[in-house]
């Protein structure tokens, strides 16, 4: 039987939910394609996707039980998600009212 100690409302656990976003070479090369104006479409993808899935964690599970303060703070990391698919998915005459 494995038994597991309390945690209180701060510790390694939240820590984890505030953490940086994992990335890895090819998640790197492909955002400094992007930034830098080069990139192919493989390496778009990939950056956009690193950046919703990963950096934004926008389909994440905000609540954090007893860590309202990391709740807040993982909302705010999936609103530019959601910012940034809302542009991605929206037709763009319903973004510029018809004005490009």
């Amino acid at each position: 039987m494995t038994t597991h100690s309390p945690r209180s409302s701060r510790g390694a656990r939240d820590i984890n939910h505030i953490a940086p976003a994992a990335y890895d070479k090819l998640d790197v090369e492909a955002v400094k394609a992007v930034a830098g104006g080069n990139a192919s479409a493989g390496q778009q993808k990939r950056a956009l996707a690193w950046i919703v899935n990963h950096a934004a964690r926008t389909y994440d599970e905000p609540f954090v039980p007893g860590a309202p303060d990391v709740c807040a703070h993982l909302t705010g990391r999936m609103n530019v998600g959601r910012q940034i698919l809302k542009l991605v998915n929206t037709p763009i005459h319903l973004l510029t009212n018809g004005k490009e």
